[in-house]
């Protein structure tokens, strides 16, 4: 036979003891939504960074096959014409690994802002979730 008496104390124990993890439910979901936020944006911003550093890597490729081509074409026997056509390859792979620590540190500092940005709105939503599951366990009966 059932005792319903029993049931519903057992029932309201697990309510009880449930309480703390449901009120803490919100506060979760502010946090993963946020972090997952986060992520994304660190996705986009590697993808953008990659690309145009590959696109680099692809130049400096091709100068290379170039600078390798005018060398034996212009330079055979001239050491001069061979330091000239040495030295514009290096500048301009300089100015490309600046590109790669400009770009880099812009990245880096987007991220930054995306995890600061995103932190604290999760900080904030988890306070209001709070205030709100607190007082809906609060003010709910058991």
């Amino acid at each position: 036979m059932l005792d319903l008496k029993k049931t519903i104390e057992d029932m309201q124990k697990i309510a009880k003891t449930t309480n703390p993890a449901l009120t803490a439910m919100p506060t979760a979901g502010a946090q993963s939504t946020h972090f997952w936020k986060a992520q994304d944006t660190f996705l986009s911003e590697f993808e953008e960074f990659s690309s145009a550093w590959f696109k680099r890597r692809h130049t400096a490729t091709r100068t290379a096959i170039e600078t390798s081509k005018r060398l034996s074409e212009e330079a055979m026997g001239n050491p001069t014409a061979a330091m000239g056509i040495l030295a514009d390859w290096q500048k301009h792979s300089m100015e490309r690994l600046a590109e790669d620590t400009k770009d880099c540190m812009a990245m880096m500092t987007r991220c930054a802002a995306a995890a600061v940005t995103n932190e604290v709105e999760a900080v904030e939503e988890t306070v209001e979730g709070s205030k709100r599951a607190t007082k809906a366990a609060k003010s709910m009966p058991v």
